[in-house]
Formats: structure tokens, C-alpha cells, sequence
């Protein structure tokens, strides 16, 4: 397979977005030479190349009309990538079958807007060959890894109890053809079409994205310098405006935060100063409690010391009673 080329399969999942991974990789390729062509030290002669040149969409041999999701991929691709359409194992369907389904898918792609990669015939030296195969679209292949004899020679193809297809026998499929014209004879028009047509409408449509534009408000022609730094000035007044936002919002917030902190102080002052009065009640009972204690502590050593001298007196008197009796 030629360097560049992107085989596609012949049965896609019903999702209709399926082919964005395509879309994507390809966008991804021409991405990266476009960033490789605005530095400012290129080498693009040393540049490995990534694009992809063409693009074998492999269509199911059903003999009816192509799938509505073969014709949605297909017109999503056709404006990024040189489609060429191939019917996959061709070998299932009749001759006379296999040139109405080449015609109805041809006219399907039509009626559906559908760009698919047509060989240049604008070339006198190449126009009838070119026309001529281009005339095969879509090509017709069958593929095998298993070798088969045919008369003394060993041949790629498929063996069958009616006979021996031959991948490489042009009575038999167009596999040849497609190899000559990815190979031989179109090489490089593939590559020159992916550069000046797919490459250049993706270039055109990123620049335009990013705001660069070859004339300016006047209708006069403004230099890639002018556009530069116009966007320069303009991504640098943005970004001073998103820094102004920013300082706004954070001393937003520490001011919310102030606020918070403030009030969870004035609670805390006031449950401090609710528990200060709490302790000073409680001191100021128990002072009173303690006072109270002390004058029944000195009640009861009154008491005490009366009824001590109560009894001293009481055993005195006994004392003198029982003398003058005797």
C-alpha cells in the first residue's frame, strides 16, 4: 500500500458518527504540517510527511444502492481526502451485475454531491488512459494471500470448483489498474491534489477560525504582520481583562470571607461574653453560699461552747448537791 493511503472498511458500525475518528486523524495530519509550515525556521524538504493522499473506501458487494451511512461518511471525507470507491470481494458478484452496481453507485455519488478522486484527462499524453479508467470507477477487486498454479506459474488468487481467479488477471478484477494508479501513473497527482485542494481549503478555513484574514475592514490588503499583531493585541487585551475579572472576583471573595470570619467572631464573642456572666453568677452564689456556711460554722461553735459551759455548770451544781447531802 502506498505511503499516505488510509484503507477503509468495508462494514461500519451503524453509529452515525463513526467516521469523526477519520475526520479527526486527517484533520490531526494536516495540523501538523500546517504548524510545521508557520515556524519560523521550516524544513520542509526534511519534513516527514503525514498526509493522507488517498483514501480506498471499500464498499460491501450487495448489488443494490449504497448504505446511507457509506453516503454520509463519504460526503464527510470527500472534501479532505481523495476518495477512491472500491467494490470488496467483487469475485461474489456476476459480470453483469457488477456493471449495473458500478453504475448505480456512480450514480448515487452523483446525485448526492459526493466528490470522488477522478484521474486528470487534461493531459494530452495520458487523457484516453486516464478516461478510460476512470471509466472503471468503482474498481472491482478481490484480494488473497494464497498462491494458486495456473499452467506452470504460481499466481496470487482464489480457487473455486469453477476455476481459479486471479487477483493480478484484468479480466478478472481491477486490482492491477488500482495498483498502477496509486503507484505508477497518479502518484504524485494524488499528492499534488491533497497539497493544493484538501490541504489548502483545510488551511484556509483554520486561519479564517483564528481570525486571520487577507483584508481588512476598508477592503484593503492587510499583511500577515498586520493580521498578527492585531490578534496579539487583541488576545493581550483579553487577557488583561480576564486578569481584571479574576482580582475582582478573588477580593469578592476575600471580602465574603471577611464577612464570614467577622461574624463567626461577633458569635464567638458573644458566647464567651454568655458564659463570662454564667461564671460570675456562679461565683457570686458560691461567695454567698460560702458566707452563709461561715455564719452557721460560727452559730454552731456558739452553740457548742454554751452547751459545754451548760454541762460544766450542770456537773458543778451535782457536785454540790451530793456534798451537802452528805
Amino acid at each position: 500500500m502506498a505511503e499516505g493511503t488510509m484503507p477503509m472498511p468495508a462494514q461500519i458500525p451503524t453509529d452515525g458518527d463513526t467516521y469523526q475518528p477519520i475526520v479527526d486523524y486527517i484533520d490531526a495530519q494536516f495540523e501538523a504540517y500546517l504548524q510545521e509550515e508557520l515556524k519560523i525556521k521550516r524544513s520542509l524538504f526534511e519534513y516527514h510527511d503525514s498526509r493522507i493522499h488517498a483514501c480506498l473506501y471499500f464498499i460491501s458487494p450487495t448489488g443494490h444502492s449504497l448504505k446511507s451511512l457509506d453516503l454520509l461518511t463519504m460526503k464527510n471525507l470527500d472534501s479532505k481526502v481523495n476518495i477512491i470507491p472500491l467494490i470488496a470481494k467483487a469475485d461474489t458478484i456476476s459480470k453483469n451485475d457488477l456493471q449495473t452496481f458500478k453504475s448505480k453507485i456512480m450514480s448515487e455519488l452523483s446525485s448526492n454531491g459526493i466528490q470522488i478522486y477522478q484521474l486528470p484527462t487534461d493531459e494530452e499524453t495520458a487523457a484516453q488512459a486516464n478516461s478510460s479508467i476512470n471509466g472503471l470507477l468503482p474498481f472491482a477487486v478481490v484480494g488473497s494471500m494464497d498462491e494458486v498454479k495456473v499452467g506452470k506459474r504460481m499466481v496470487r488468487g482464489r480457487h473455486y470448483p469453477w476455476g481459479i481467479l486471479q487477483v493480478e488477471n484484468e479480466n478478472h478484477c481491477d486490482f492491477v489498474k488500482l495498483r498502477d494508479m496509486l503507484l505508477c501513473t497518479n502518484m504524485e497527482n494524488l499528492k499534488e491534489k491533497t497539497h493544493t485542494q484538501h490541504y489548502e481549503c483545510y488551511r484556509y478555513q483554520k486561519l479564517q477560525k483564528m481570525g486571520f484574514t487577507d483584508v481588512g475592514p476598508d477592503n484593503q490588503p492587510v499583511s500577515f504582520q498586520e493580521n498578527f499583531e492585531a490578534k496579539r493585541q487583541e488576545f493581550y487585551d483579553q487577557c488583561q481583562r480576564e486578569e481584571e475579572e479574576l482580582k475582582q472576583r478573588f477580593m469578592q471573595r476575600v471580602k465574603e470571607k471577611e464577612a464570614t470570619f467577622k461574624e463567626a467572631e461577633k458569635e464567638l464573642q458573644d458566647k464567651f461574653e454568655h458564659l463570662k456572666m454564667i461564671q460570675q453568677e456562679e461565683i457570686r452564689k458560691l461567695d454567698e453560699e460560702k458566707k452563709q456556711l461561715e455564719v452557721e460554722i460560727i452559730d454552731f461553735y456558739k452553740m457548742k461552747a454554751a452547751s459545754e459551759a451548760l454541762q460544766t455548770q450542770l456537773s458543778t451544781d451535782t457536785k454540790k448537791d451530793k456534798h451537802r447531802k452528805k
